[in-house]
């Protein structure tokens, strides 16, 4: 069954999907120790959104502890923070396009310490690419 991006019950999915993938538990067991490897992602209205909506993302050695949807984003305490808009982010929770490659070719805005980001490459793809171990559905499609 198919999950609404964005919502809680998807943020619940990409969890699981997070905590159940050996390959993130392997290339993350460095991410988030000794620093906030938690992650807010800021997605503005286009593409069948018609508001902001803030996910947010807590990752520490491979491990997701938390991932839900927030009001407002002083209420997390994120170490990285990725804006860009709904049209934008659907072909990376597609799986048709690599988020790193979208951060690099500025598609997506990234606030947060880029050697963390290129140093653990692997462990961000493979989160990335498990948004597309789940089916997810899309507002305006």
């Amino acid at each position: 069954m198919a999950v609404l991006y964005p919502s809680n019950e998807w943020c619940q999915e990409w969890k699981k999907a997070i905590n159940s993938n050996e390959v993130i538990e392997e290339t993350g067991k460095n991410w988030g120790v000794d620093f906030n490897g938690n992650w807010l992602f800021e997605v503005t209205p286009g593409g069948g959104l018609d508001k902001t909506t803030y996910l947010y993302l807590e990752a520490k050695a491979g491990k997701c502890s938390d991932s839900r949807l927030i009001d407002d984003p002083s209420e997390v305490d994120a170490g990285f923070f990725c804006t860009g808009s709904y049209e934008l982010f659907k072909p990376v929770v597609k799986g048709e396009q690599d988020f790193i490659e979208g951060v690099v070719r500025g598609v997506f805005k990234l606030k947060g310490d880029m050697t963390k980001i290129m140093l653990n490459a692997r462990f961000i793809r493979a989160v990335a690419d498990s948004l597309g171990t789940f089916e997810s559905e899309f507002l305006g499609e």
